[in-house]
């Protein structure tokens, strides 16, 4: 294996306008062989390379796409490289390149046979155990380039590196990238929560699953529960207008949470949507009908103050049901007639979006 590490640092100038100032990117340049690379995937303590379905996309390559991969490999035709993200713990998630490995790696495992090859056309219907010594040595010792993006790349910088070696597909939105780049208890609970009973009902199914929009709207009714609660790891923090920093540093505090505090966030999340759902109905994270007598679609800043708000004691809730219905109700008007929906993610409008909705908790008594 060859490495070549490389610290960038961005500086324009001073007057020099810079989305990044001062930033560090390192990335190195290593060499591995698919026997390497393999290894370090299929490690079950160690596992160095991720390769989950949670991860990006599901693997989406037909037949056909695998064989012709293994027949240029065969043939010794070059690869592109590889991108790799290097986490804090040393876990390298891949960024491109994922549906190439997962190929090789099931033709590896004996998982389908060579079909339709044009050129060596004599291997067709063979798996990897089936080929001669020398052509599994070919596949194993094949070497590959992997550019590793190291800590401490920012994040802004991570989402741009992504979105730029990706751009020959479908262009990942935020949210698709951060469940790439923070694997582990986060997405996982994300996930669940989405297809959760209660979230589906509370928002009547209307947030979709394409984008992973529903997962985007409860990471931040989640991150900023979390936040203005003070839980461990946001005892420090002070959120700047940053959403994409913010949303990292949520998931990266949800996957160092054990498992019993993650299962009391889901239950907080749940019970929330429970209530919301049973005191205000259908069209709880809605504001009222526009002249055209149209259904307003949910709004995201609703949802996350009334996640919020209802984040309590179903029976304390339930007593003051009719109260609580109509001074929300109230409430809406006064958001819907402000600039609430507007510049969300300024740390001003969060801030006092969330002074609103806690001074009428502490109003009601609940």
């Amino acid at each position: 294996m060859t490495q070549n590490d490389e610290t960038l640092e961005v500086d324009e100038g001073e007057g020099s306008p810079s989305v990044y100032p001062n930033a560090k990117v390192k990335i190195s340049r290593d060499q591995f062989t698919l026997f390497q690379l393999k290894r370090k995937a299929d490690d079950p303590i160690r596992r160095d390379i991720i390769l989950d379905p949670e991860f990006q996309r599901e693997f989406v390559w037909p037949l056909k796409q695998q064989c012709e991969l293994i027949e240029s490999i065969l043939m010794g035709i070059p690869l592109p490289p590889f991108y790799f993200f290097e986490q804090n713990d040393g876990k390298q998630q891949v960024v491109d390149g994922r549906q190439r490995l997962t190929s090789v790696f099931r033709f590896m495992n004996n998982e389908f046979a060579l079909k339709d090859l044009k050129i060596l056309s004599s291997e067709n219907g063979k798996k990897f155990s089936d080929l001669s010594p020398i052509l599994q040595g070919k596949i194993e010792d094949y070497q590959t380039y992997v550019y590793m993006i190291q800590p401490p790349t920012l994040e802004k910088i991570k989402f741009d590196i992504f979105d730029r070696v990706n751009r020959s597909g479908t262009v990942l939105n935020h949210q698709e990238m951060r469940n790439a780049l923070h694997q582990g208890k986060s997405t996982l609970l994300l996930k669940e929560l989405a297809e959760s009973t209660e979230f589906q009902t509370a928002t009547g199914g209307s947030i979709k699953q394409k984008r992973m929009k529903d997962r985007y709207i409860i990471l931040r009714s989640l991150s900023f529960y979390m936040y203005f609660h003070k839980w461990a790891g946001f005892e420090d923090y002070e959120y700047r207008s940053d959403i994409d920093d913010f949303l990292a540093k949520s998931m990266d505090v949800i996957n160092e949470l054990d498992d019993g505090t993650v299962q009391k966030l889901k239950e907080i999340f749940c019970c929330s949507m429970k209530n919301c759902y049973m005191t205000l109905g259908a069209d709880a994270f809605r504001f009222s009908k526009g002249t055209d007598e149209k259904r307003l679609p949910i709004n995201m800043a609703l949802f996350e103050v009334l996640m919020y708000f209802f984040a309590k004691d179903s029976e304390a809730i339930e007593q003051k049901k009719e109260e609580i219905s109509k001074r929300l109700n109230e409430q809406k008007d006064v958001f819907l007639n402000s600039d609430f929906s507007k510049q969300v993610d300024s740390s001003t409008k969060v801030k006092s979006r969330f002074e609103q909705i806690i001074d009428l908790q502490k109003a009601l008594n609940i």
